[in-house]
């Protein structure tokens, strides 16, 4: 048996990828590990069946970014107008203020790191 995919994946995505095996009657085993250093979950395809598996992973990938490129151009138009500035702005109005907050922190922390230093030979 080959290694088709590691485990863990997106959430929904291995569903999908079990259900397109199921469809294409191809024989699939599913290992999980609960540790990191044993090694991760994978889900395994019999050697004759790896080229047809792995052809069908290619065409889901392809269609999934053109699906995903057509998506965000639309977005790109309509929502943010084609500006870098406006997607910024989109994107900070959309985090939680948590995750602001944290950003602020790293931005302070590393700037300490930086110029401290400096002040104590000047």
């Amino acid at each position: 048996m080959k290694r088709l995919v590691g485990l863990p994946l997106e959430e929904g995505q291995e569903d999908d990828i079990l259900q397109m095996l199921d469809e294409a009657r191809i024989t699939y085993r599913v290992t999980r590990s609960f540790s990191i250093f044993a090694g991760g979950g994978a889900i395994w395809v019999p050697d004759e069946d790896y080229p047809r598996a792995r052809e069908l992973l290619e065409r889901e990938a392809q269609a999934f970014a053109a699906s995903a490129r057509a998506k965000w151009r639309a977005e790109w138009r309509t929502e943010h107008q084609g500006s870098y500035p406006l997607w910024l702005w989109n994107r900070f109005r959309r985090t939680s203020p948590s995750t602001l907050l944290k950003a602020i922190v790293l931005i302070g922390l590393l700037g300490l790191m930086l110029f401290y230093p400096l002040a104590l030979v000047l």
